[in-house]
């Protein structure tokens, strides 16, 4: 028996013709162990265990105890010497392919690459890791007081660019800056002439004095230039952003380090004084009164009881002219009409996220204040004292501000809590009736028969009223103090500029309706001036 082969059944033998039929055997002996369960469907009908008529498949094996269908011829046994030859050749020709398909993988892995290589150089001929390192090596070489670093990129050919860099340069190393760095923001896109391929670039100089409670940014506008390639990036134009001179825009562009030629720097405890080398002589002059306006109002803000952090120094810069006023950190379509300026400065990224963050819209401020303005700096000491009040009034609260994204935040402010609590602090918190703008202001509220809604926000610019809109706000500050204590007056503003509607703020702080205050509030006034 070939070893493997099951021993072939034999079957009885059907009866002759009269003879008896012998009686059926007993059943088989059991086999030694049983199928396993479940093996193979349960038998046809219609025919013995095992049976299954032609053309219906394979016979099915039969059950526990019943009979396995026959087998064929026993196979034929080969040497086993075949089997390793045929294990061999199958080992040799898997080698082979694997060899094969390794190489074919690194043929087309190389492939790829090389054709990843020609896509990137064909559509980011200059790559924003280039643009980022140049960067990186700019704040570098500032802060390693290197010249030849911080000129590296720009052309050499363009003289009046390497000379404008280089005055950069110089003042910029004398403003006391506690951080500083450049980063890229946005970029246009290429502009490609044969192999010479153009781009303007956003770069954010982001930097903070000792003053600022967050980093800021100014934005600048560079177009880089890639003459043919592999050769190295060239800065070939650099200045502001583009903007509409026919809009006023806010731009954070020029800083007194980009303005002027000869930067001076004048400091103070509590003041850093920016000014053209020209106006060295007024910033030493008005050191001193700057400094005691910051002390008096930093002292009067303590004494308010307000959580949350304000900046303990101020920024500022003097000019002469309101055109200088105009052109100093944003563009104006028209000469400004005001003396001074208190400009809030988003922290570096906010525009990215619009606030979104939830933290306050401004990380500091810069104040700029005109020192040939006659009403101010011709009449006394005590205006003079009262416009650099004003102003850092205005840094002080500035830096609560705080608004929804996802609504409009042009007109989130009411002008009346603005310039009423500047005007009520750059007085030293005295009354209204006591202020320079006291007696034009009581003829025009004679005029106007003793009518007296609180201006709002379209009707503040009116011709005419923009003194007496200040004075009816600095009233109604002096109102809150009176009535409801000087702690109040605080209150009340901080809670304005973190997001609180007027009339929600004043419910809240005040207990009382918005209508019922303006109501009170009017009857005051009148009270007063009649």
């Amino acid at each position: 028996m070939t070893e493997g082969t099951p021993p072939v059944p034999s079957f009885p033998q059907p009866a002759g013709p009269g003879q008896p039929v012998p009686a059926p055997p007993g059943p088989p002996p059991a086999p030694a162990f049983p199928p396993p369960t479940g093996y193979g469907p349960p038998p046809a009908p219609g025919g013995p265990p095992g049976y299954a008529p032609p053309g219906y498949g394979p016979p099915q094996f039969p059950p526990y105890g019943g009979y396995p269908p026959p087998v064929g011829p026993p196979p034929v046994r080969r040497p086993r010497r075949w089997l390793w030859i045929t294990l061999g050749a199958v080992v040799l020709v898997l080698a082979l392919c694997a060899g094969s398909a390794v190489a074919l993988k690194s043929q087309l892995d190389a492939e790829h690459a090389a054709s990843a290589a020609e896509l990137d150089e064909k559509y980011n001929p200059i790559r924003e890791e280039e643009i980022e390192a140049l960067l990186d090596a700019r704040g570098r070489a500032l802060r390693a007081k290197d010249l030849k670093a911080f000129l590296a990129p720009f052309d050499p050919a363009n003289k009046a660019l390497v000379a404008q860099q280089t005055r950069l340069f110089r003042n910029l190393l004398k403003v006391p800056l506690a951080e500083q760095r450049f980063e890229r923001v946005t970029q246009t896109d290429f502009k490609r002439a044969g192999e010479r391929v153009t781009v303007d670039v956003t770069i954010s100089f982001v930097h903070r004095f000792e003053f600022d409670l967050t980093p800021v940014e100014e934005l600048y506008r560079w177009t880089l230039l890639r003459p043919a390639k592999g050769v190295p990036v060239k800065v070939t134009k650099a200045g502001g952003l583009p903007v509409d001179p026919k809009r006023d825009r806010l731009t954070y562009y020029p800083a007194p380090w980009d303005k002027w030629s000869d930067l001076h720097v004048e400091r103070t405890p509590h003041t850093v004084i920016l000014v053209d080398g020209r106006l060295t002589t007024e910033a030493k002059r008005y050191a001193q009164l700057a400094e005691r306006a910051a002390v008096a109002d930093l002292a009067s803000w303590r004494s308010g009881g307000v959580a949350g952090k304000v900046p303990q120094g101020f920024v500022l810069s003097l000019v002469k002219g309101k055109k200088e006023l105009g052109s100093l950190y944003r563009v104006t379509k028209e000469l400004p009409d005001e003396s001074g300026v208190s400009i809030p400065v988003p922290p570096a990224g906010w525009m990215d996220t619009q606030g979104a963050g939830g933290g306050p819209d401004v990380g500091a401020s810069r104040v700029v204040i005109d020192v040939a303005d006659k009403y101010f700096f011709s009449n006394g000491a005590a205006l003079r004292a009262n416009i650099f009040r004003h102003e850092f009034a205005h840094s002080i609260v500035f830096n609560l501000r705080q608004h929804d994204p996802k609504k409009y935040a042009a007109d989130d402010l009411e002008n009346w809590v603005v310039e009423g609590f500047a005007e009520w602090m750059g007085a030293q918190r005295q009354s209204w009736t006591k202020s320079d703008r006291a007696p034009e202001s009581r003829r025009i509220l004679r005029s106007l028969g003793y009518d007296l809604p609180m201006p709002s926000n379209f009707s503040w610019d009116m011709s005419g009223r923009g003194s007496y809109h200040y004075w009816l706000g600095h009233s109604a500050m002096t109102y809150i103090a009176e009535r409801y204590g000087e702690r109040k007056v605080f209150e009340f503003v901080a809670t304005h500029y973190r997001g609180r509607t007027v009339q929600a703020t004043t419910k809240e702080v005040l207990g009382v309706s918005y209508a019922t205050f303006c109501d009170q509030w009017a009857a005051y006034v009148v009270g007063r001036m009649r």
